[in-house]
């Protein structure tokens, strides 16, 4: 009879923890999430100001908020119950999402781009991005130049 009360109390211990465990879940979905749509518009902006304002280390904005985005995955810790997984452990063989976006990217463009075109395309974007780099340097200049005449 103590085997059937102790069996009882040790199922509804992991039920309780189940449902503990599955409301933490949602919950941190939620937040998950938010971050995610609260990065969307960050990294468009820090890697487009990054390319505008730094010729030599264009990355360095978006990569940093990559790196914030890191910490705060693994702060959420959305997958950290994962652990009391009491089946063999599933084990990914397959290629990483941005496996597959290169190789469609090149198959694309293998398609689709004639790379005489690419290159002059991106030559342009590059003249294009310099240009709006020095007139944004050359007025940060003349700003700091008044600001100590002053």
């Amino acid at each position: 009879m103590t085997e059937q009360i102790d069996s009882k109390q040790q199922s509804s211990s992991q039920r309780s923890e189940v449902i503990h465990d599955t409301v933490v879940l949602q919950l941190k979905l939620i937040v998950d999430g938010f971050r995610d749509l609260v990065l969307l518009p960050v990294c468009l902006g820090a890697g487009v100001w990054g390319l505008i304002r730094h010729q030599k280390n264009p990355g360095r904005y978006l990569y940093r908020v990559l790196s914030y985005g890191r910490l705060s995955e693994k702060w959420i810790g959305l997958f950290d119950e994962a652990d009391k997984d009491i089946y063999e452990p599933l084990i990914h063989k397959d290629k990483k999402l941005n496996d597959i976006l290169q190789k469609t990217q090149d198959v694309f463009e293998s398609k689709y781009i004639d790379p005489a075109k690419k290159e002059q395309l991106v030559a342009k974007l590059n003249l294009a991005l310099n240009e709006v780099n020095s007139k944004l340097n050359s007025k940060a200049d003349n700003e700091k130049n008044k600001s100590k005449e002053a």
